[in-house]
């Protein structure tokens, strides 16, 4: 059941970024002056953070092995949960295009970088949510104590290798770093 808690703890420190970005979204779309580097940090986090580390644990591992034990790919809700990291990937793509015409000064470009964001917060926090009061809790009623064994083992291999990489603690020193400038 270590893997639950590996992807509980990333969710929370996604959350504590999210809650930050919210806030600095908010206040440019209330008028404040945009930091686009704070910005661009901001999709950076979640760019790298959920789609390099966090999404291939939930794709490629929690939710390959709820589909051995009987979970359709293509029926919800592990179609709507890939479907919803996609979805996420291409917002994120979009905010990440609209940043160099908002660091040139493109009066225009603010506003729809702004709703991408605001797009994928709203999106993301609906899908942790979901991850959270329905996959996991169905994931302790159709995995096999020797599939968290199996799953455990992979997590500790891909959380080793990111140690190993540096990613955790420049991802963790982002995310901190993050909400210290949101508040």
């Amino acid at each position: 059941m270590e893997a639950m808690e590996i992807l509980k703890r990333e969710h929370r420190m996604v959350l504590l970024v999210a809650t930050a970005a919210r806030r600095d979204v908010d206040a440019a779309l209330g008028g404040s002056p945009v930091d686009a580097d704070e910005l661009d940090k901001v999709i950076e986090f979640f760019r790298y953070f959920m789609n390099s580390c966090h999404a291939p644990k939930e794709e490629d591992l929690l939710f390959t092995m709820l589909h051995r034990r009987g979970l359709a790919w293509d029926a919800s809700p592990l179609r709507d949960l890939v479907r919803e990291h996609e979805e996420m990937r291409v917002l994120l793509d979009s905010a990440s295009d609209w940043l160099l015409p908002v660091k040139a000064g493109e009066a225009g470009a603010l506003q729809p970088l702004l709703y991408d964001l605001t797009t994928y917060l709203d999106l993301l926090e609906q899908h942790i949510a979901e991850e959270e009061d329905h996959i996991f809790p169905l994931a302790l009623q159709r995995l096999r104590p020797q599939d968290f064994a199996e799953l455990g083992e992979e997590f500790s291999t891909i959380a080793c290798d990111e140690f190993d990489e540096g990613m955790h603690t420049y991802y963790a020193d982002m995310a901190h770093h993050l909400v210290g400038a949101a508040a």
